[in-house]
């Protein structure tokens, strides 16, 4: 139960490992108003459907349903944000909701002048689903739906599946549902459709019945439902979307009902599934999960944890369990992870149904912007990463918030099945807008729990056709992807799971179209198992202008007897991605000294998810290295020229930079001080500091050992006063002008108290025959009085050896009756 649940992830999805564009952020894209439960109350049903687009720029988007002749405009604001559209119509000739099985005029249609991220949520106060949308471009022919046993705590909580027409003309589709349905279909049976761009058809899972008390509903489950676009006459395949859902349901591990939610998910093309995933478990009360291994061809063999195990019709099912996962097939499959209701199956609260299909390991992702929703009462948001090992993946990943800031993330813990990767589960401090980078590709799943609600779903994907893909030959490039690189040649290539009898390429005018009847391929290989075969336009391209955003149209259609044609014609639509060459900079810190390593940085900034991947450094000393951040250590004092290129992982070159680095030798610090050093007198303290380059030295960093500091840019003597007195270890530290810093000089002081005078005075003597004794009484705070000297005036003459003394306790004869002042320092 789920409410606004979404947007907990709005992705804001930029490149995959090695700069795989996110096929989920695109300029079109196709989706329906699925079935909920609440549409069977009065004025439309209390649920309501929006949209949700990620944008990082100004963007003007138009939602229409063509069929019912709504339209909606959006502009979105500059820079990174998330919109929220109005609510899609629910009432009157405008309804758009999918209430019952057959065909309808309601595909929801979103278009938009800049590439974005699109969701769809579906919500009512407690029970809500949401769905990442794919762009058309990645749509594909051949999809399965992949639902659960439908048990629900209320009625009318079928399941269901829908496909919608995403290209011109008429498309034929195939739909082979695996359950009876409420439209008269039985389970096996294959009914074809023809649709036309926009149109629907919505496919419901039959209810059979109820027991219990508390009651309990049941409905089938539409799993292994298969829903494939074919040929109509000499036509190739129409792209097709399917989604998959539930009005609502409880998922237990015991047959029964418990809290309850509807859910929503846009599927994978059988193009775009995998043979390795690896799984994490929910964080919070919610780590006991349960696996769907779906198979499309029976023969498929499936290992778990590296064990074989058997998969008997479409789906092989893990029983709820807190271990991760490896799943590995040699044909591709499709993993789904459920999280269950509240309470069920071992777990505890909060909690609620969710159903997410994940990604394979050969589909990654490399950065992910979201925004963690607290709606509706959500508590507790979490992201799940399984990430390689290799490389810089982990050192480099990193958590942010809306404004950059890096937040410390868990530890990540090696994976127990392979060694290879680790994952992180993560909870987030709170709700808000976070980011997740590495410049390593992933696999991650965002989600979030609160009483008897949820949400979750892939945290956005590439849906790469792992058999069929663009290549443009650049030996630099290392990216899987149709990318390259401003004035810089290459070779268009393509690779198809099949030998096409002909290929026709369409540019769209940027250069000629080419067609080859009988074409030759240049190598064979295989992928996984399955034999591809590649074929390359031998005349070199370049593109003048960049443009990675969406990217140069490249339009291929192949002409194939072959089955996996779909028909005579095969047609693909790729962009072609062409980037600038990057500019290279240089970071460097040092503390300016030959005695030193100079730690060099790639400094430059890349946009797009590119990154750099080999390096060029020449120190200027007739030294070079090739690692991104290397250290050197020059042996002689100098200046020097530092020059540096890099690579990106698209393949571009970027310009080289330099930059001047100076190095000397290393300053010796030293000084003086003035004699005495006594509490509350001026201490004067003299540079004496040698550098082996005169004039060089520009910083001098004075501690005088009492807490003071004095950092000055001459070296002017320094006059200082202690108190309180004692043992003072002043310090000296000075800096050339190339940074080089000399090793600390210190002296150790000691700080002298000021003594008090004191003495005591004969009662009185008498003329002529007494003389008068005077003893000294004075202290020094430190208990030197041993040291003491003394100078005594006994006040009877204005000057003369006669009326002073140098004793400690002195006799004096006094010629002439008094008074007489006596006075005494202390030294």
């Amino acid at each position: 139960m789920k409410k606004i649940i979404l947007f907990s992830i709005f992705l804001f999805l930029s490149f995959l490992c090695f700069s795989q564009d996110f096929s989920n952020k695109g300029k079109d894209f196709w989706v329906g108003y699925g079935y909920h439960e609440r549409m069977g109350q009065a004025n439309g049903g209390t649920q309501d459907m929006v949209l949700y687009f990620a944008t990082d720029q100004v963007t003007n988007i138009i939602i229409s349903i063509p069929g019912t002749g709504y339209t909606q405009n959006i502009v979105t604001p500059a820079g990174n944000s998330v919109v929220t559209s109005a609510t899609i119509p629910k009432n009157g000739v405008q309804d758009s909701r999918l209430t019952t099985e057959g065909k309808s005029d309601k595909g929801i249609h979103i278009t938009s002048d800049k590439p974005m991220v699109a969701y769809a949520h579906i919500y009512n106060a407690s029970v809500s689903g949401a769905t990442i949308l794919f762009p058309t471009n990645t749509l594909g022919k051949e999809y399965y739906s992949v639902n659960y046993k439908n048990i629900s705590n209320l009625n009318n909580a079928n399941c269901w599946f829908y496909v919608a027409a995403a290209d011109t003309g008429t498309t034929t589709i195939e739909i082979t549902p695996s359950a009876n349905t409420t439209g008269g279909w039985i389970a096996g049976n294959t009914y074809t459709v023809n649709l036309t761009q926009g149109q629907i058809y919505n496919v419901m899972g039959q209810l059979t019945g109820q027991s219990g008390n508390p009651t309990t509903f049941f409905g089938v489950d539409l799993t292994g439902s298969k829903i494939k676009s074919i040929s109509s006459g000499t036509g190739s395949c129409k792209k097709i979307a399917v989604f998959s859902g539930s009005g609502r349901i409880s998922l237990t591990c015991t047959g029964t009902q418990s809290s309850s939610d509807n859910y929503m998910v846009q599927s994978f093309p059988k193009t775009a599934w995998g043979k390795k995933y690896l799984t994490a478990p929910a964080a919070g009360n919610s780590q006991n999960n349960i696996y769907r291994i779906c198979v499309a061809d029976p023969a498929t063999i499936v290992r778990i944890n590296g064990v074989v195990t058997p998969v008997v019709g479409f789906y092989y099912e893990i029983a709820a369990t807190s271990a991760p996962q490896l799943i590995e097939a040699d044909l591709p499959i499709l993993v789904a992870q459920y999280f269950t209701s509240q309470g069920a199956c071992g777990n505890g609260s909060p909690g609620d149904p969710e159903v997410i299909y994940l990604s394979p390991v050969e589909q990654n992702i490399s950065s992910v912007l979201w925004n963690a929703t607290p709606f509706n009462a959500i508590t507790q948001q979490y992201f799940n990463v399984v990430i390689p090992n290799k490389g810089t993946a982990l050192t480099s990943f990193k958590l942010l918030n809306s404004v950059g800031t890096q937040i410390v993330n868990n530890p990540f813990t090696v994976h127990p099945q392979d060694a290879n990767y680790s994952y992180l589960r993560q909870q987030l401090p709170g709700s808000g807008v976070y980011q997740i980078v590495s410049d390593t590709g992933f696999n991650a799943i965002a989600y979030g729990f609160g009483t008897t609600e949820s949400y979750g779903y892939n945290a956005g994907t590439n849906i790469r056709d792992l058999y069929n893909f663009l290549t443009p030959i650049n030996p630099n490039s290392i990216s899987p992807d149709p990318v390259a690189c401003t004035g810089t040649s290459f070779y268009f290539s393509i690779t198809f799971p099949f030998q096409p009898t002909s290929i026709d390429w369409d540019f769209h005018g940027y250069f000629p179209n080419v067609s080859f009847n009988s074409p030759i391929y240049d190598t064979t290989y295989s992928i996984g198992g399955k034999q591809v075969w590649r074929y390359k336009l031998t005349t070199p391209y370049n593109y003048p202008l960049s443009n990675t955003n969406p990217g140069y149209p490249v339009t291929i259609t192949a002409g194939t007897t072959n089955a996996e044609g779909c028909g005579n014609s095969y047609e693909r639509d790729f962009d072609l991605k062409v980037f600038d060459p990057p500019l290279a900079k240089i970071g460097f810190t040092h503390n300016g000294c030959v005695t030193d390593s100079v730690s060099f940085k790639d400094s430059s900034n890349f946009v797009n998810g590119t990154y750099s991947y080999k390096w060029y450094w020449n120190f200027g000393d007739g030294s070079t290295d090739s690692i991104k951040n290397p250290k050197h250590k020059y042996l002689l004092p100098g200046t020097y020229t530092v020059k540096f290129a890099m690579l990106t992982n698209v393949g571009c070159f970027s310009d080289t930079a330099t930059r001047i680095v100076t190095v000397t030798l290393v300053p010796d610090a030293k000084f003086g001080t003035s004699n005495p050093v006594c509490t509350g007198l001026p201490v004067t303290f003299s540079d004496t500091s040698v550098a082996y380059n005169p004039g060089t030295l520009v910083k001098w960093y004075w501690d005088y050992g009492d807490g003071t500091k004095d950092t000055v840019l001459n070296n002017s003597n320094r006059i200082h006063s202690y108190t309180p007195w004692g043992n003072k270890t002043a310090t000296l530290k000075v800096e050339t002008n190339s940074g080089c810093q000399s090793s600390i000089f210190s002296k150790i002081l000691y700080v002298n108290p000021i003594p008090v005078s004191n003495f005591t005075l004969p009662a009185g003597i008498c003329l002529p025959s007494d003389s008068a004794h005077f003893f000294s009484t004075g202290i020094i705070a430190d208990g030197t009085q041993a040291g003491f000297g003394y100078l005594w005036n006994f006040g009877d003459a204005p000057s003369g050896v006669n009326n002073i003394s140098a004793l400690q306790n002195p006799a004096h004869y006094y010629n002439n009756a008094g008074p007489f002042t006596i006075k005494l320092i202390t030294t």
